[in-house]
């Protein structure tokens, strides 16, 4: 489903952790691609490893520490185990003579702001490790701190300083907040553990929980002030991570209340016009024989593959599931992640939040795309402890907190990475550090 694709759509001693065994990954610095059954070079970035053993655009790599990696998941999973300072071997192909070369790895390189401290450190959950980074406010030596939970693509936490996510930090820390930041499975500097693309939501859940636990132990977090941001994806897992510890308030924007298979046939109706171009005749065709999909998928609990079976619904199963033989991926995760995602009981789980809530909706937001989400949220905490819940919404806002005057723009802008060149939306981090300073200013 590309359209969903879209909806979001990284050494210091962690308090808690024990001694610090987490390195830098390598900075491989490969883009690559697969034509033919093989890995082709399509650039190198500069100062990488890559670069310093003179590898070159058209290249055709074969072996990794003499591991094969014809496709890019193949490399993507040798690339991801190799720390810093480590020798590595690779064989290439180029101009049709094989080659072998042989370079020690380089770290790749950390973020220094001027704006913040950033403090590496990372969380252990069975047998893996995963890469927190701190963003502390210079100068403050306790401060309140906000954990960050993003959307849910497989990317690393250390891209958030060249997108919106980044700029939210950004602006937090600069008010005195201290941002507390985690990998997903198998991102970035983390080692031993599956790949994101690999895992499902229970394993999300757990590692946000694990994190959640090491942030409100932090000695330079005070803990009386504890809050969640929740983006998307992050929205949904917010309130499910602190039934067993304290959390001051939840921050959420551009995330869903009702089961999954019901906000996606709603979903399906405002984007299919929107990205493919379909009249709402056509659309309202394809959202009922998807449905059908959906209840096979989401209830009954087939696979994709056991769907595809199907003669009537295979077109529907390779494009909009994006189901490939032999391949357990869907929509950029495992399939199970999406019917775990709707098995989760999200009423129950605002009702018995017992914190203060920021919901926030974006009016031209067409990925999330229904205001009733965010209404039904603050009704639901609301109901029962009145009071606890506010709701803003933002005119010419889009789910990539940019600057957007309707969908149709929220879908050029979009396209165009708007994000990257200075169209970051203020008005939802003004909203957001306003909150926050309320919620501050009311604590004994």
């Amino acid at each position: 489903m590309k359209s969903l694709i879209l909806l979001c759509l990284s050494y210091f001693l962690i308090s808690t952790v024990g001694a610090q065994t987490l390195g830098r990954r390598a900075f491989v610095g490969l883009v690559v691609s697969e034509k033919e059954n093989q890995l082709v070079v399509d650039s190198v970035m500069p100062h990488s490893m890559a670069e310093k053993a003179g590898l070159q655009k058209f290249d055709l790599i074969q072996t990794i520490d003499n591991v094969s990696v014809n496709t890019p998941r193949k490399y993507q999973d040798v690339c991801k185990e190799i720390g810093e300072g480590e020798e590595v071997s690779i064989q290439y192909v180029r101009n049709n003579r094989a080659k072998v070369v042989r370079t020690n790895a380089i770290p790749y390189p950390r973020y220094n702001p001027d704006w913040a401290e950033v403090v590496y450190g990372e969380v252990a959950i069975k047998g893996c490790l995963s890469r927190t980074m701190i963003y502390k406010p210079k100068g403050i030596t306790k401060a309140p701190g906000i954990f960050f939970i993003p959307g849910y693509n497989c990317s690393s936490i250390e891209i958030f300083a060249a997108n919106f996510n980044g700029k939210m930090i950004e602006g937090w820390v600069k008010s005195g907040f201290a941002v507390y930041t985690v990998e997903k499975s198998g991102m970035g500097d983390s080692r031993g553990c599956k790949l994101c693309i690999d895992v499902d939501l229970q394993t999300d859940i757990q590692l946000f929980e694990k994190a959640y636990n090491d942030f409100s132990h932090l000695n330079f977090i005070d803990s009386n002030q504890l809050y969640i941001w929740g983006h998307s994806m992050g929205g949904i897992i917010a309130p499910l991570i602190v039934t067993r510890k304290p959390v001051a308030g939840i921050m959420v924007f551009g995330t869903v209340f009702r089961p999954w298979s019901e906000f996606l046939l709603e979903m399906h109706r405002v984007q299919k016009p929107l990205l493919d171009s379909l009249s709402f005749e056509e659309t309202e065709n394809f959202t009922r024989l998807i449905q059908k999909i959906y209840f096979e998928f989401f209830v009954l609990k087939k696979s994709p593959a056991q769907l595809y079976e199907q003669a009537e619904y295979q077109t529907l199963v390779e494009t909009e599931l994006e189901y490939k033989k032999g391949k357990e991926e869907m929509w950029g995760r495992h399939w199970r992640f999406w019917q775990q995602l709707d098995s989760i009981n999200l009423a129950k789980a605002w009702q018995n939040l017992n914190c203060k809530v920021l919901v926030l909706h974006g009016k031209a937001d067409f990925i999330q795309c229904a205001a009733v989400e965010p209404y039904l949220i603050c009704e639901a905490v609301n109901s029962t402890h009145r009071g606890h819940a506010t709701l803003v919404s933002i005119q010419g806002l889009d789910h990539l907190i940019m600057n957007s005057k309707d969908y149709t723009e929220a879908v050029q802008n979009m396209n165009a990475k708007a994000y990257l060149k200075g169209n970051f939306n203020t008005e939802l981090l003004n909203e957001t550090i306003k909150w926050l300073q309320t919620q501050i200013g009311k604590r004994p």
